[in-house]
């Protein structure tokens, strides 16, 4: 699959630190993580695909400082990994609407196919000290954020993986000890299970 004139990137990541990658090293030199997995299952290059994805992004941080970093290109292909610290920390169902439909209208309007991916349930949620409200909360604004992204994903026409898509990631044995981040063996499932979707949205369509 071919480069966009000038260098161009052809695929943007957008997201928090799962998406960056983090506790998947690259032997090249960063985080590897399911997206650059997923950029060489595509054929795609280091340097045709930027990723913009910070630690400890919410929603609110993609939409108000990822995508101005991006909004000028016009990729082939955008992934959103999202709503992991929404859950931790809280949101406004309003809000996340509001920024994901933002995010989801700006793919459109630029012609990409676009890829969001579900918040899983992290062991973190057993591991750590919490009072059962708590877990019971968060697990709770897991599943509203999933409810939005699911919403958003229907109005503009962008795949979104039930969860039993990615069933394989409830596994323990996919996360890291700290039991936030996805462990090597659980990138490489996800970037797996998703570049499958891809490539079916994009057939013979060069990104």
């Amino acid at each position: 699959m071919g480069g966009r004139p000038g260098g161009a990137p052809v695929m943007v990541v957008l997201g928090d630190s799962v998406a960056e990658g983090q506790n998947d090293p690259d032997p090249a030199g960063g985080w590897l993580g399911w997206a650059g997995r997923l950029a060489h299952e595509l054929g795609v290059s280091r340097e045709e695909m930027l990723n913009v994805s910070d630690p400890g992004a919410t929603i609110e941080d993609v939409a108000g400082e990822q995508l101005p970093a991006v909004r000028h290109l016009r990729p082939g292909l955008v992934v959103l990994g999202c709503g992991m610290n929404d859950a931790l920390r809280g949101f406004e169902r309003a809000d996340a609407a509001d920024r994901l439909n933002e995010l989801f209208g700006w793919a459109r309007e630029r012609g990409a196919v676009a890829l969001a991916i579900p918040v899983p349930r992290p062991p973190l949620l057993d591991l750590a000290p919490m009072s059962q409200f708590r877990k019971k909360r968060t697990v709770q604004r897991i599943h509203d954020f999933n409810e939005e992204l699911g919403r958003a994903a229907r109005e503009f026409g962008i795949p979104f993986p039930a969860r039993e898509t990615v069933a394989k990631v409830a596994d323990p044995a996919m996360w890291s000890a700290d039991g936030i981040h996805l462990n090597p063996r659980g990138h490489a499932y996800v970037a797996e299970v998703i570049a499958h979707i891809a490539r079916s949205l994009l057939g013979e369509r060069a990104i």
